[in-house]
């Protein structure tokens, strides 16, 4: 204390401004002191609990509308997975309705390869192989009026015993998962093919490019040999090329296949099932990359909007990344 006190004249000559309220104290407020107090009562005014309260409401409501918001947009982009209830997709059920799955024609289809006119023709041969013979054809012993009835109508019984279990052994309803998905296959095929949706939809527009035909003649001018050649290379390139057969390949055929493995993968796929979920995952991806591309090539055209209407193709199947 002695020592404070005679280091205060020095003090006091040197900083005047080290006190500010009590010249006989060398530990009075200062301004810094000032400022923390004024600080802290900048901190007391945003604890009232008036605005906190209102501060707390307005950032309830705020993420309410959040929530409310983004559940909206996930129900507008839909299920990545699975695709939308179409009359197609629901007919790709076999299991529940085996009768939905018919061609082009209006046949019904049927397992092991048959199809409805050859089964019906080769169960009218072998009733015709079958069938007793005639009074006259037959031999002396069985020539017996009474006889021939009997046969006759056994042959009836057992000809149409064996047509309701060729019908029960060829109906897609008894049938397994691996029959089921080739004629789903094989459906997808003969619906989105390009040897079938040519015929059906209109072309893509032409582009509007420069046109790169040939210049016209006179009668009495003679065609050079370029020019000779160039009209034959148009005519090979205007020309369009013949299918060999069916069009497996193409991106909406591709689309189609993966978009019905998927349903029913995803159908019964169980919560701890994680191999199926990885190729689930695989086949998802896969589709996305697809329609990606059929989209670019082929958006606001005929083929797209075919797509998108017969497979129930939502944006969650294409925009953004996936994850499942």
């Amino acid at each position: 204390m002695t020592s404070l006190l005679q280091a205060l004249p020095y003090t006091l000559s040197k900083y005047p401004e080290s006190l500010t309220r009590c010249s006989a104290c060398l530990f009075s407020t200062t301004s810094n002191l000032q400022m923390k107090r004024k600080g802290k009562k900048r901190h007391n005014e945003r604890k009232d609990p008036y605005r906190l309260a209102q501060a707390l409401q307005r950032k309830t409501a705020n993420l309410g509308k959040r929530k409310v918001l983004q559940a909206e947009r996930e129900a507008a982009l839909g299920d990545p997975v699975r695709s939308k209830s179409t009359p197609f997709m629901a007919s790709l059920d076999l299991a529940s309705n085996p009768a939905g799955a018919t061609t082009q024609t209006g046949e019904q289809y049927l397992n092991y390869y048959l199809k409805p006119a050859d089964m019906s023709e080769q169960l009218r041969h072998s009733k015709w192989l079958t069938e007793p013979l005639e009074k006259e054809e037959a031999p002396s012993v069985l020539r017996d009026e009474k006889a021939l009835q009997k046969r006759r109508k056994e042959w009836n019984s057992e000809h149409k015993t064996a047509e309701q279990a060729i019908a029960n052994i060829t109906d897609l309803a008894n049938s397994n998962s691996g029959d089921r998905k080739r004629i789903n296959i094989q459906r997808c095929i003969e619906t989105f093919g390009r040897h079938t949706t040519d015929t059906i939809l209109a072309p893509k527009p032409a582009s509007q490019g420069p046109s790169h035909s040939t210049p016209t003649l006179d009668a009495d001018e003679a065609p050079t040999p370029e020019q000779t050649r160039r009209a034959e290379l148009m005519a090979e390139l205007a020309a369009v090329p013949k299918r060999a057969g069916p069009d497996t390949g193409s991106s909406e055929v591709q689309v189609a296949i993966l978009t019905t493995k998927i349903n029913v993968m995803a159908r019964d796929l169980h919560k701890k099932d994680k191999h199926n979920k990885a190729n689930l995952r695989l086949l998802v991806h896969k589709r996305q990359k697809l329609l990606n591309y059929l989209r670019k090539k082929e958006r606001g055209g005929p083929r797209w909007q075919n797509l998108v209407d017969q497979l129930g193709v939502n944006d969650a199947m294409w925009k953004g990344e996936i994850s499942l």
